[in-house]
């Protein structure tokens, strides 16, 4: 009698789960800044950047998260040793998110910055047409060169089916 309703509530279990499948998609995004030469370190510095959707977001999206972000250097200074701490965020008209941030960028040669992706919901953003998005860094050494920064990310979508 037990074994019979254990097997019974498994079964009603699997069904259930079945019917509410949800699916995550990685959804890329490009953004280009430039960084002027010259620039101290003490201020922090502030580049928006317009990212277009190109209407490649699910209707039926129920929650979009950060997953991967990270900058590249295509030309001028040669890597982000001048970066102390970065942060990224996600702007519309009534208010603004933050997407990711780097709090101790590491003194190396690479020409590319990770920033670690925050927990915040994108969803009303990338629903548009297109939304800003503003890199800010806070600098360890004075900028030389104007550099040309390319920022990939993705955003983790989940999708009802």
């Amino acid at each position: 009698m037990i074994k019979q309703l254990f097997f019974t509530a498994c079964i009603i279990f699997l069904i259930c789960s079945c019917n509410s499948r949800k699916d995550r998609i990685e959804i890329p995004f490009v953004a280009y800044i430039e960084i002027p030469a010259g620039l101290n370190s003490f201020l922090t510095y502030h580049f928006p950047a317009r990212v277009a959707t190109n209407g490649q977001i699910p209707a039926d999206m129920t929650i979009a998260r950060p997953a991967r972000m990270r900058a590249f250097i295509e030309n001028g200074e040669g890597n982000f040793n001048f970066v102390r701490r970065a942060y990224m965020d996600a702007m519309t008209d009534s208010g603004r998110v933050e997407m990711g941030y780097n709090l101790d960028v590491y003194f190396n040669s690479a020409s590319s910055l990770d920033l670690f992706p925050s927990i915040a919901d994108l969803q009303n953003h990338i629903s548009q047409d297109s939304f800003d998005i503003e890199f800010k860094i806070d600098l360890r050494s004075n900028t030389t060169l104007t550099s040309r920064v390319r920022i990939e990310f993705t955003v983790e979508a989940t999708i009802e089916q």
